[in-house]
């Protein structure tokens, strides 16, 4: 009978060892999934503002590749004119 209390008392420590070990593992699992989850949401923010980055210089591209800026740009920064015409220059 004393053999039989023994191992009762033993198995309930052993148990006992069990439910910490498996509660103390859970909440170290649920700080980690917390610290997880904050690092992808502030990772999901980061990839929308550099999608809108993208699309912001994509848009610049399809300016820039166009004959009206080319234009614009050969005659306000280089000071060039089409064939045939005048450029007059302000000396005041």
């Amino acid at each position: 009978m004393q053999k039989k209390k023994k191992w009762n008392i033993i198995m309930l420590f052993l148990m006992s060892g069990l439910i910490v070990y498996f509660v103390v593992t859970y909440f170290k699992q649920q700080d980690e999934i917390l610290m997880i989850q904050t690092q992808i949401k502030a990772l999901e923010h980061r990839i929308s503002k550099e999608e809108a980055i993208q699309d912001e210089l994509l848009e610049q591209q399809t300016i820039i590749e166009t004959d009206e800026f080319v234009e614009k740009i050969a005659r306000e920064k280089l000071g060039m004119v089409k064939e045939g015409e005048r450029l007059f220059i302000d000396m005041d």
